[in-house]
């Protein structure tokens, strides 16, 4: 919650914050055909410590939120071995053993598609300030 009432002190009146997160548990990784999912379970427990922050500072009336969208981004990568030594390095994200093996031998292009959630946020006036 400091950091969110640190960007509403720095938010100009009526200001926008932009919070986007992926928030897919199984995103997809394909390259010319699927290659299987990532496991992104542990990342929800980032997600729900978010919202609950973001509940926090809604109730303390910081802000409104204006807009929630979610849309698919997707990330390419140029072979199996790059995406596997970057999908590693996620927060909260695990590789299956199965897909870690299929993207070792992967040599084309790979894709991992993720469910994002994007919220607009609109900067309140508390009525205590």
């Amino acid at each position: 919650m400091h950091a969110l009432r640190t960007i509403h002190k720095a938010l100009s009146r009526d200001g926008l914050l932009v919070d986007t997160e992926p928030v897919s548990t199984h995103p997809r990784v394909a390259a010319a055909v699927a290659l299987g999912t990532l496991d992104m379970r542990d990342w929800l427990d980032t997600i729900h410590a978010v919202d609950e922050l973001l509940s926090e500072t809604t109730t303390a009336g910081l802000y409104e939120l204006e807009h929630e969208q979610h849309f698919t981004v997707t990330d390419s990568f140029d072979d199996g071995p790059e995406c596997l030594e970057t999908v590693s390095r996620w927060r909260g994200t695990e590789v299956p053993p199965s897909l870690a093996c299929r993207l070792e031998a992967t040599q084309a292009t790979v894709t991992v598609e993720q469910d994002v959630r994007l919220r607009l946020l609109r900067r309140l006036t508390p009525t205590n300030s």
